[in-house]
């Protein structure tokens, strides 16, 4: 029983790292291109990607102990980090985005 549970925890920790992988890979090639759509901001998206590329970091090593064998470029850019924005256009989400990051 108790191996059961400890596999089941494992696996959802892994589960929900590998989510959270996911929207930051996502959320780091918006930035990139909201950089050279809005080079007006770029100190604010400068800021917000080098927290993210460090969050990365942090989320690979984490992986990397949990299971040794990962292959985490298999990873895919998801985009389940726009849900907390709450719009239909890309428009309204590049209004948004640059103003929580405080840009312009």
């Amino acid at each position: 029983m108790a191996l059961t549970m400890t596999r089941t925890r494992t696996q959802t920790a892994l589960t929900k790292l590998v989510e959270r992988l996911s929207n930051v890979k996502g959320e780091l090639e918006y930035v990139e291109v909201l950089l050279v759509a809005k080079p007006n901001a770029a100190g604010s998206l400068l800021s917000r990607q080098r927290l993210l590329q460090d969050q990365h970091a942090a989320l690979c090593a984490t992986l990397k102990q949990f299971d040794q064998g990962i292959d985490l470029e298999q990873v895919v850019a998801g985009a389940g980090w726009q849900k907390v924005y709450r719009v239909r256009t890309q428009q309204s989400l590049a209004r948004r985005y640059l103003a929580a990051a405080g840009g312009v």
